[in-house]
Parts: C-alpha cells; sequence; structure tokens
C-alpha cells in the first residue's frame, strides 16, 4: 500500500451536477483525514465506492460553512455516530471554525438521534480552529490559517508528514500575497480552478472570489509550489476532456507538474 494518498471524493464547484461537491481524504496505513464533506447524502456513495469505511474516519476538517462543503457531515454523522453510539467505531474530532462548530451543534439536533448528539460531550469531539495553533494528528503536524476570506470566514491548512513532505490546501479561495509564509515551498499545493482562464469572461469567477487555471498556477509559481492540484471546477464547458484542457492551459503558465484529478481518483503523494 502506498505511504500517503489522496482520494478525491469531489471535485466539483458549488453549482455542478456531473462532478460531486470538493472534498477528499488523505491517508496513510495509520492516518485519515478527511476534509470538506459534499452537500449531501452523495458522500456516502462516494465513500462506499473508494471503499473507505466510516469507521475509518476518525478526523475531519471542514473549512467552511457553504452547504457544498459541510451538510454532507450530517449524513455522516447519523451513520458514523450510530456506530460510535454502539462501540462499533472509535472517537471522532471535528476540526473547524467556532461558527462552523456552532452550526453543526445548533442543527445537528434537528436532523440526529439523541443516541447522536449526546456524543457531543465525549466521543464525538470538536476541535475549534484559530488559525494559530497547530494540530498534532498522530505523526502529521496541521497548521490551519485563515484564508482572510472578504464572503465567509474559510480556513485552509499546511499539513506536514512524518517524512518531511507537506501538503497546502488553499480551500476554494483565491490565493493571496499575505498567505505566502503558508503556503511557501509546498510539495502539493491544492488551488481551486472554477474554469480555463480563456473561459474566465464567460464564468467570470472573481466575481464568486475562485480561480481560473491561469490565476492557479501564478499562486503555484509565487510560492513555489513542487506540484499544483486543481479542484473545484465547474462541468459545462470542459466535462469531456476537463483534465487535458486544464494541464494544456495550465502548462502555459507553471513549469511545475499539474494534477488535475476526477472524481474517486487516488493520488499517490
Amino acid at each position: 500500500m502506498p505511504s500517503k494518498t489522496i482520494t478525491f471524493l469531489g471535485t466539483g464547484a458549488a453549482d455542478a451536477t456531473k462532478y460531486y461537491h470538493s472534498c477528499f481524504y488523505i491517508q496513510n496505513k495509520d492516518i485519515g483525514l478527511l476534509v470538506d464533506t459534499g452537500g449531501g447524502n452523495g458522500i456516502l456513495s462516494q465513500l462506499e465506492k473508494m471503499n473507505i469505511p466510516l469507521e475509518s474516519i476518525r478526523h475531519l476538517f471542514v473549512t467552511h460553512k457553504h452547504i457544498d462543503h459541510l451538510l454532507g457531515i450530517f449524513w455522516i454523522l447519523r451513520l458514523l455516530g450510530a456506530k460510535i453510539a454502539k462501540n462499533e467505531a472509535k472517537d471522532l474530532t471535528i476540526y473547524a471554525s467556532q461558527n462552523v462548530i456552532k452550526i453543526i451543534q445548533d442543527i445537528a439536533p434537528t436532523f440526529l438521534s439523541e443516541k447522536v448528539t449526546k456524543l457531543f460531550a465525549g466521543k464525538i469531539m470538536f476541535h475549534p480552529i484559530d488559525g494559530e495553533t497547530k494540530i498534532t494528528i498522530g505523526s502529521w503536524q496541521l497548521e490551519p490559517f485563515n484564508l482572510q476570506s472578504t464572503k465567509e470566514e474559510q480556513f485552509g491548512f499546511r499539513l506536514q508528514f512524518e517524512d518531511g513532505q507537506n501538503f497546502v490546501c488553499l480551500g476554494d479561495e483565491p490565493y493571496k500575497e499575505s498567505l505566502l509564509v503558508a503556503c511557501k515551498n509546498a510539495d502539493y499545493l491544492l488551488h481551486n480552478a472554477f474554469c480555463l482562464e480563456r473561459d474566465s469572461a464567460r464564468f467570470k469567477p472573481h466575481d464568486m472570489h475562485h480561480s481560473s487555471v491561469k490565476d492557479a498556477c501564478d499562486a503555484a509559481t509565487t510560492t513555489n509550489a513542487k506540484n499544483l492540484i486543481l479542484i473545484h471546477t465547474e462541468d459545462r464547458s470542459t466535462f469531456s476532456n476537463r483534465k487535458k484542457a486544464y494541464i494544456e492551459e495550465a502548462t502555459k503558465y507553471y513549469s511545475g507538474n499539474v494534477l488535475v484529478p476526477n472524481d474517486l481518483e487516488t493520488i499517490v503523494l
């Protein structure tokens, strides 16, 4: 088994219907971290298709409160929480902002049974992130940082693996110069690329606080990233050839390695 992998459960933006919403699972033989959960119970199907058991999810990071990143968590809590309550799974830690934690805790009693919500005081733990405090997950060091979004509080992170490699997640926000220290020299930089640069006039990604392929490439060049991963895309213009089209355009602006995963694709780090 490869030492570290990222499985992309979804790679689409909020309004995509041909892709599941952007979320992914990072794992090695000992540790797994689910990042975001998509917008509904499709997360359960995606996990099942990739043979990722619910009970293997013990760490979950939520970048922000938008429905395409958050709502799937209630389905995970419903099924995984039931397993935890019956001692068929171990505890779960959810890393999120205070605001997102409050949303989850306020909404949960509406959808979930008491046997699950009463675990919030014990086996289902909420770990507030503030953009300043490092988090230890097994042999990994996770450093959340505020993406300084002007539309909605959102956190990315830098994940340092035990072998020295690192992975930087920028959520679905564009890179900003103020984030250079957090992002520089990444082995893998994950950046949203809503559309091709040639389609920017049509889709206007900047109006949505998203990026084009060129924007992501510029960020990777500025931060000296070795590998650039592009997700959170539209599905109207390049659905049949997204990987080829994105990589071809990216090579015009960036000299490093470009990865454009499809839904249910695994990348070996």
